[in-house]
C-alpha cells in the first residue's frame, strides 16, 4: 500500500510548527486527491485543496510539507520492498 498524503498529514498534527498547523485545519480533514483523464495527480489535487481552503500564507508550508510526504513514501516504498539503498 502507497502513503498517501492525506493520511501522512493526518499523523502530523501533533507537530508544534506550522506543517503541524496546516494539518490541525479543519478543512484539511477527510479529503482525498480526485482523479482526473490523466489518472491521479496527487500534487496537483491537493495544491487546489490547499488554494481553496487554506489561508494563502499556508501554500509555502504546504509546499514543505509535500516535501517531507515525499521523503516519507519514499522511506515507506523502500521498506516495504525490504530495501535500506538511500534515494
Amino acid at each position: 500500500m502507497t502513503l498517501r498524503f492525506d493520511v501522512w498529514l493526518k499523523e502530523q498534527q501533533s507537530r508544534q510548527d506550522e506543517i503541524g498547523e496546516l494539518a490541525r485545519i479543519p478543512s484539511m480533514h477527510g479529503l482525498k486527491s480526485t482523479s482526473s483523464k490523466r489518472g491521479i495527480d496527487e500534487h496537483h489535487s491537493w495544491v487546489d485543496i490547499v488554494v481553496q481552503m487554506a489561508d494563502a500564507r499556508h501554500v509555502p508550508v504546504f509546499n514543505d510539507a509535500w516535501q517531507e510526504f515525499l521523503l516519507a513514501k519514499q522511506a515507506a516504498l523502500r521498506a516495504a520492498d525490504g530495501s535500506n539503498v538511500g534515494p
